[in-house]
């Protein structure tokens, strides 16, 4: 890569982590560089463009994260962390434009919902909101030896978001959720959880029991729904269509496919 100066637009590149990120404002403000994209290793794309390799280094991060605390509030932070969950395109010059305002305004940066990137930031934050909500009842759990495992596919990154409730849930028991789209597992023991990362995974197979299981609760969910009162319209408004492949009582509807016999 060429030299460069404090007048250079470059690409910032980092591991894909929150104190990555953290990390990439840290350079903002003490390198001067001004970056017309930011991406993580994974999607990073070379162009025309020079491209800035951010270390992560988790003290220049606990800096920016005791900066962003103390000048624009704890709320604000909390909001940033969970706008890096989502699954909104380029969030992360969003969220550094976010900063660069929140530094200059205050916690009310907030409430400024007529600026373009705190509107952006903020319904892409009310769509993880309303998902992680969303999937506390979606999750369909089948029993692989002593543990519990499932599968979703949100669009957002959920999983930081869900973990605490089940492992609270299911305190005695050993589970695992595997993200199939961001490639991630929350995997609880002892009532102790962690997420992990996993690029490639292979469940274990559903066994007979199970699959047999399996059909008394769709036997039971069929047998109790009132016939009369079938909305295929408004049902899809609380359960999308998008989440019917990991749930047992919904194989066999109309346009969809069946249960993979390894889920």
């Amino acid at each position: 890569m060429s030299e460069l100066n404090h007048t250079q637009q470059v690409i910032y590149v980092y591991d894909g982590s929150f104190e990555g990120f953290l990390c990439c404002i840290y350079n903002y403000y003490y390198n001067r560089l001004k970056p017309v994209q930011i991406a993580s290793h994974m999607n990073f794309v070379p162009s025309f463009y020079d491209n800035l390799m951010i270390e992560t280094d988790f003290e220049q991060a606990y800096r920016v994260r005791f900066a962003i605390e103390e000048k624009i509030g704890h709320y604000n932070l909390k909001f940033l962390t969970e706008c890096f969950y989502t699954c909104l395109e380029e969030k992360e010059m969003y969220m550094l434009r976010y900063v660069i305002k929140g530094f200059k305004t205050g916690p009310r940066i907030k409430d400024m919902l007529t600026d373009n990137d705190v509107s952006i930031l903020t319904k892409a934050h009310r769509h993880l909101e309303r998902e992680s909500h969303h999937f506390l009842g979606f999750v369909r759990f089948y029993k692989a030896g002593d543990v519990y495992v499932s599968k979703i596919e949100p669009k957002n990154c959920i999983l930081p978001l869900i973990a605490s409730h089940f492992a609270q849930r299911f305190a005695n028991q050993q589970f695992m959720i595997y993200d199939a789209v961001h490639k991630q597992a929350v995997i609880s023991m002892n009532r102790n959880y962690h997420i992990v990362n996993v690029e490639d995974i292979q469940l274990p197979p559903v066994s007979e029991d199970e699959k047999q299981m399996q059909r008394l609760w769709k036997n039971f969910y069929d047998t109790i729904a009132i016939k009369e009162r079938f909305n295929p319209k408004c049902r899809m408004n609380f359960m999308p269509k998008r989440v019917w492949v990991n749930l047992p009582e919904m194989q066999g509807e109309e346009n969809t496919t069946n249960l993979p016999q390894e889920v």
